[in-house]
């Protein structure tokens, strides 16, 4: 017995030896998967590699210097990807971290993105494009959007020709490049940015266009209240790639819902509004992805250049802070404006269809709450707002403390009540309440009854 206990702990151990030596073998399989170049490797493999996927590039990089914003949209697709093609190598064999190839491969990622902005500056432009948008704006407001737009693309014309300009000589200096004096730009396969599409012309079934509009329209407005909040917020002055990819997504996912549900209905195609409508969707679509490459750039690479421009000179001529002040004063700017121009446009189209537009058009009212009135704010006196809210088919909701809170749910107000009681206890309490007009008003009326709030705005100006 003892024996064959003894040979069953042998025979365990031996397995477990194996086991242990064939995991060792794979680690050491694993670990030849990623080795470090020898330099003969660097020069023999991947310098010829280099060159031969920077050798379209190049010569690309020489057009632009040449014709900078002048080129077609066409070109900057093309010219977007062949740098991702380009990082995504260099990236795959570390230049990131390596000194010789660190800073060509920061000037590949500075012009991916600064070529996608132009790209959408450009697109907005497009005299054949904008005349489809139909915005129908004031005149002197459209001039000061395109005259703004024009000055936008000199100035990202100018940073990205330094870029340029700087990645031929560090070409050069790395051997990659050879200034060839023939322009071969015509043998570049410049893809169009767009794709043909068959005629939509299957007629939508008149049934429930009306609910599925105006469903359409309060994700619109909703949008719409969230930027005018983030606009009067910190984060305006803090905005990261974050924020500008949320916003553009949103966009894209309404005009995707627009294109699909609403375009072809009968209430569509007879109010011509709709298609104003479309054209703010889409401008404030193309705007976040210009602000959203700038602000890449801005959060990803500015630091790094920063430090670099200290050993190359012709880096000083772009100013870095500028970026984020186009980001802000110019493209961000006309979101919130055509934001606001698309808010007027939905309160058309509702009394266009014989609805009441103060029941839908969302508007977002900040309130004070003075903390002598403390014990009037609890549960039994307010409460009975979450009934008042339950009235309208819209959202109603109340921000407190950067958070937020369902004005329709007595369990939400069960847990922002004592919150707020919190804050009365030493200072004054600033809610936001964001729904319908109509419903905001009796809300407003609610609090100002129940327990003293007062209008922010009015708080201001005394």
């Amino acid at each position: 017995m003892r024996n064959k206990l003894k040979g069953r702990i042998k025979n365990k151990i031996k397995n477990s030896i194996k086991g242990r030596t064939k995991i060792s073998k794979a680690l050491k399989e694993i670990s030849t998967l990623e080795e470090i170049m020898t330099k003969e490797e660097i020069e023999t493999i991947f310098i010829p590699k280099l060159i031969e996927l920077t050798s379209n590039f190049f010569m690309m990089v020489k057009h632009f210097l040449r014709h900078g914003r002048f080129c077609s949209k066409e070109f900057f697709v093309t010219f977007t990807k062949e740098t991702d093609r380009i990082e995504g190598f260099l990236d795959d064999h570390g230049a990131t971290n390596n000194k010789t190839f660190f800073y060509f491969r920061e000037l590949i990622a500075a012009i991916r993105w600064f070529s996608q902005a132009i790209f959408q500056n450009l697109h907005i432009l497009s005299r054949s494009r904008y005349k489809l948008y139909n915005l129908n704006i004031p005149q002197e407001k459209e001039k000061e959007f395109i005259d703004e737009l024009e000055k936008n693309l000199i100035f990202l014309e100018k940073t990205l020709k330094v870029f340029c300009s700087e990645i031929l000589s560090e070409g050069k200096s790395l051997k990659i490049f050879v200034n060839n004096k023939k322009n071969l730009i015509n043998s570049i396969d410049l893809e169009p940015p767009y794709r043909k599409t068959l005629p939509s012309d299957i007629e939508q079934q008149d049934v429930g266009d009306r609910d599925r509009i105006i469903d359409f329209l309060l994700k619109f407005l909703n949008v719409g209240q969230v930027l005018e909040m983030f606009a009067k917020s910190p984060d305006f002055e803090n905005i990261t790639e974050e924020t500008t990819e949320h916003f553009r997504s949103v966009y894209h996912r309404l005009q995707s819902i627009y294109d699909t549900h609403i375009e072809n209905t009968v209430i569509a195609k007879e109010l011509s509004l709709f298609s104003s409508l479309r054209g703010h969707i889409s401008i404030n679509y193309h705007l976040f992805e210009m602000a959203r490459s700038l602000i890449h750039f801005y959060e990803r690479h500015t630091e790094r250049l920063t430090k670099i421009s200290f050993e190359k000179p012709a880096l000083r001529e772009v100013n870095f802070r500028d970026i984020k002040k186009s980001v802000q004063n110019v493209i961000l700017s006309f979101v919130f404006y055509f934001a606001g121009s698309g808010k007027n446009l939905a309160e058309q189209i509702f009394k266009a269809l014989d609805i009441d537009p103060d029941e839908y058009i969302l508007e977002t009212v900040p309130i004070i709450i003075s903390p002598y009135r403390i014990e009037d704010f609890h549960l039994r006196p307010v409460m009975p707002v979450t009934q008042i809210a339950s009235k309208y088919s819209a959202n109603i909701d109340l921000y407190f403390n950067r958070k937020r809170y369902d004005l329709k749910s007595p369990l939400e107000m069960a847990m922002a009540i004592p919150d707020i009681r919190e804050r009365l206890a030493t200072e004054n309490a600033r809610l936001i309440i964001r729904g319908p007009r109509k419903a905001t008003r009796e809300i407003m009326d609610f609090f100002s009854r129940c327990c003293g709030a007062i209008p922010e705005d009015q708080v201001t100006k005394k």
